[in-house]
């Protein structure tokens, strides 16, 4: 039987990044995935300046924005596509190193995403192979599978179910969701053009019209992808017919000079997985939390939920952590997902209040009161997060590295980073033991470094900043004389072994 260090189900945009990150720390991995090929459709198609910085660590982020397309304003419209209330988006660079939000076609992202991947020797991609199931115990997780060759069965030290809102592996654990009570039916139609037409191409639009709210979203090279909410007594049958479809279509697009990939009726849901985690096997992406798609942050969350198991699966295959660890992943993980799960639950609301308003109704949102704040990680940080800066992820300067600039993710890689302007930080012993054991690299900030001011904010506030490997701040120390206690602290937070 042969054995993995990580057996990842599901090889869409999640699982193949996860498989990227671990291939590429050493470690031997497996992917099951039950289809062959990339998606065939676009499904998801946001992406932001945060996972454009884990997409960079597979050196395909450049790839991605070169293939996307940005957006200038989002509108609010009535049902004759007026504005009713505008939001501006920042363009351009942002503090992370990358554009701070950017549309993408997902059969071209996963193209790209598998293409890295591939290329790693120590990554077996089983595509065509279904998991028919798999026994935990305490070393690893034994898994059957069946494949055109028959069943077969491997062995892995952790199970990473990221198979998607259906997921097997949250089925086969028994894990309940909890439903946030927003659930809904609607139309998503992808569209290509085949000609130039007079369209906004950097505007996206949530279209407040009480007969049928949509959703317009102009993706990149002439990708359009719109959304129309399924309503009451009407099938998913008489939607998904093409002569409903182009008329739905018809303010923006016709046959005359698009063509369409997919028209198909969707259950939108707003649900959040009990846990997250089972001894040896972990789940995330969908299959942890699902949400509407009027942020387009499915994907994303689950990007952020793989960024931050890697490097503590990594720290605890290499005999540095002990697996209590893992317990800390659904405790940093969850207050992000929820509270991304109640904004995209909101701009549905506001979308529902236009149209109230448009009826001269009166509104009141349905549901239960999420109760979370901004997505700050709640554990797993030294510093108090009201700082706005521990528990975030970083801002991302140019570094001036033998007289060339480099984004300074490229600097720390995938280790743990002091970031100061002190070069002698005069750590303590146990200080010095936990540093070589977890590699922690210094970033000495001089005059050449950071011209755009971006960690100026950080050093308002603190001398030296201590980063964790998925690029959140972990703390910050206003005198150096902190250092050594905050570089200690990560022993009892992260269970390490020293």
């Amino acid at each position: 039987m042969e054995q993995f260090d990580i057996a990842i189900c599901g090889y869409g945009p999640v699982g193949s990044t996860f498989a990227g990150l671990m291939g590429k720390l050493g470690h031997k991995v497996l992917v099951i995935e039950k289809n062959s090929g990339p998606s065939p459709t676009a499904r998801a198609i946001n992406t932001d300046g945060e996972q454009l910085r884990t997409f960079d660590r597979l050196g395909i982020a450049e790839r991605v924005v070169e293939n996307s397309n940005e957006i200038h304003r989002v509108h609010f419209s009535d049902a004759e596509l007026k504005p009713i209330q505008t939001i501006d988006q920042p363009i351009g660079v942002s503090a992370m190193g990358w554009p701070n939000q950017i549309l993408f076609y997902q059969p071209e992202l996963e193209g790209f995403i598998r293409s890295s991947v591939e290329a790693i020797e120590n990554v077996a991609i089983k595509e065509g192979t279904e998991l028919l199931d798999f026994k935990d115990d305490e070393n690893g997780v034994t898994l059957q599978c069946k494949s055109s060759s028959g069943t077969e069965e491997y062995r892995t030290k952790f199970l990473i179910g990221c198979d998607g809102a259906s997921s097997s592996v949250r089925k086969k654990l028994q894990v309940n969701l909890d439903d946030l009570e927003y659930n809904q039916e609607w139309l998503v139609i992808d569209a290509h053009l085949t000609q130039k037409v007079n369209i906004p191409t950097n505007e996206a639009m949530q279209i407040c019209n009480p007969k049928r709210p949509g959703t317009y979203v102009p993706g990149r090279r002439g990708h359009l992808r719109f959304e129309f909410k399924m309503m009451p007594g009407e099938t998913s049958e008489d939607l998904e017919k093409d002569e409903k479809v182009w008329e739905l279509l018809s303010p923006w697009i016709n046959e005359n000079n698009a063509v369409l990939e997919r028209a198909q009726v969707y259950s939108f849901h707003a649900c959040i997985a009990k846990s997250w985690r089972e001894r040896n096997v972990l789940i995330a992406g969908d299959a942890a939390h699902q949400m509407p798609p009027f942020m387009g942050a499915g994907m994303g969350t689950g990007i952020k939920d793989i960024a931050n198991i890697a490097w503590k699966i990594d720290l605890l295959l290499n005999g540095k952590a002990s697996k209590n660890i893992l317990d800390t992943y659904q405790k940093e993980r969850h207050s992000h997902a929820k509270w991304t799960v109640a904004q995209t639950v909101t701009i549905g609301q506001v979308i529902e209040g236009f149209c109230a308003a448009a009826e001269g109704k009166e509104y009141e949102p349905k549901g239960p009161s999420y109760d979370v704040n901004f997505p700050h990680i709640p554990s797993g940080i030294y510093s108090d997060p009201q700082d706005m800066i521990s528990g975030i992820p970083v801002p991302q300067p140019l570094l001036m590295r033998e007289n060339k600039k480099v984004l300074m993710d490229n600097v720390i890689e995938s280790n743990f980073a002091l970031i100061t302007k002190d070069q002698d930080l005069n750590l303590s012993e146990k200080a010095k033991l936990i540093s070589n054991s977890l590699d922690i690299k210094t970033i000495f900030i001089v005059s050449e470094d950071d011209v755009e001011g971006r960690l100026d904010g950080i050093f308002n506030k603190y001398s030296t900043i201590l980063v964790r490997p998925d690029k959140y701040t972990y703390g910050g120390v206003s005198d150096n004389s902190e250092v050594s206690n905050m570089i200690e602290s990560l022993e009892d937070n992260f269970s390490l072994k020293v």
